[in-house]
């Protein structure tokens, strides 16, 4: 049987066929990415409404929302990583932060993982859930000075 046969009769084709293939896909990675993505990408950061008490911008999936990120750090006095043991990103974490007396000031969940607060001087308690399990850490936050940074790891992987 020839090779137009058996492509007829729902044979697979030689070699050739794959490697047309291939050389689509070489190709394909090779164009450029289109501007919108790349504006998509940057813009999948979250922040708080701005009638929040407690402004906050959590997001740094993929390289340009990491880059937005960090731009956007100084604006924030606190600043949260969130990884896994071998140092891996987590994002969809839920977080709390809670003022000494107990009353929760801001709550939610990542959007990836990091987390930048900015909280007026005073004393809290900012928990995360990793892994079914809540995390605490209590922090002063003066009225000027460096950002505090934290990081939370996952326990079990």
């Amino acid at each position: 049987m020839s090779r137009q046969s058996e492509a007829r009769a729902g044979k697979p084709k030689s070699h050739g066929g794959r490697l047309g293939l291939i050389a689509m896909i070489v190709v394909l990675q090779c164009l450029p990415m289109p501007a919108f993505a790349l504006d998509d990408a940057a813009k999948g950061n979250e922040a708080s409404t701005p009638q929040s008490a407690v402004s906050w911008l959590s997001g740094g999936v993929g390289d340009e929302a990491m880059t937005e990120m960090r731009r956007q750090s100084a604006a924030y006095n606190v600043h949260v990583m969130l990884t896994g043991i071998r140092g891996n990103y987590l994002a969809g974490v839920p977080f709390s932060v809670s003022r000494r007396n107990g009353q929760i000031t801001v709550s939610g969940v990542t959007d990836g993982p990091l987390l930048y607060l900015k909280l007026p001087a005073g004393r809290y308690q900012i928990a995360v859930e990793i892994d079914g399990a809540w995390q605490t850490r209590r922090i002063l936050v003066a009225s000027a000075g460096q950002a505090i940074k934290l990081r939370f790891f996952a326990r079990g992987e």
